[in-house]
């Protein structure tokens, strides 16, 4: 189940110029590498879930820069990954990288229904 929705979506935000998306984590702190991670299943009914999916993006290291890179390139990954997922929120971050630090990125969060 998860990894060819994972692949799915990554294989899309992929296709962004500037951006390299892993269907699973990755350590780096490039700006334009991107993960997809699985948030949560809400589980409505008996007969399938509802999957929250993250892509999240790593931002360039300077805030102003960050903010430049996020309006340019959000708009293209949401309508990317459109295909794959309901987007509900594009939420501004700082992510902690064990033996890294902490680095500016952008979630996009957004759900699908699944067995």
């Amino acid at each position: 189940m998860s990894l060819a929705v994972r692949t799915a979506i990554a294989t899309s935000a992929s296709g962004v110029e500037g951006i390299e998306c892993s269907p699973y984590f990755v350590q780096t702190t490039a700006a334009g590498m991107a993960m997809v991670r699985l948030d949560r299943i809400e589980y409505p009914n008996p007969f399938g879930g509802v999957c929250h999916w993250n892509v999240v993006v790593l931002l360039p290291q300077d805030q102003a820069e960050a903010e430049k890179y996020l309006e340019e390139k959000v708009p293209l990954i949401r309508a990317a990954i459109e295909e794959h997922l309901v987007i509900t929120q594009v939420q501004p971050q700082r992510l902690e990288i064990t033996g890294v630090g902490i680095l500016p990125c952008v979630f996009i969060n957004g759900h699908r229904e699944q067995e």
